[in-house]
């Protein structure tokens, strides 16, 4: 195993130019790797190589895809803790001892996901607004 092997896979699997790739290209910053794009690649590389992923922490490495309004009241998972980077070399290690290499530091996250209930609610007055407002013009018509 080396890190040919794990550019290539980076190269199959994400379409990244082999000029962009060295044994510490940050996935996210400098390959550009983001959200579910990058949630994918980690499956089908754990898969892959026979990784365990249990200490494996996403929200420390990136975001989430899409727009999310609740955001703005409410902190995400990936903002309530400081990013760390995650590079070919660090798959490599992942890769020739089967087992995911970061330690993460001490954490505390919200409870639950207040900026995605909010966007529920918030998709749930929108259309139950839009729906009293046809029914007003329906039956005043």
């Amino acid at each position: 195993m080396d890190i040919e092997q794990i550019y290539k896979f980076l190269i199959e699997e994400q379409g990244v130019k082999r000029s962009k790739l060295s044994a510490h290209s940050d996935l996210r910053n400098d390959l550009g790797v983001e959200g579910d794009d990058f949630s994918e690649l980690i499956e089908s590389f754990a898969e892959k190589y026979h990784v365990n992923m249990d200490s494996y922490r996403w929200y420390f490495h990136h975001g989430e895809e899409g727009w999310n309004i609740g955001a703005l009241f409410f902190r995400p998972p990936y903002d309530q803790v400081e990013t760390i980077g995650i590079c070919p070399q660090i798959l490599l290690d992942a890769a020739k001892s089967r087992k995911w290499p970061i330690r993460y530091p001490e954490h505390q996250l919200t409870e639950g996901r207040p900026d995605i209930t909010f966007n529920k609610v918030f998709l749930v007055g929108i259309v139950i607004f839009g729906g009293a407002i046809w029914l007003l013009n329906k039956f005043s018509a």
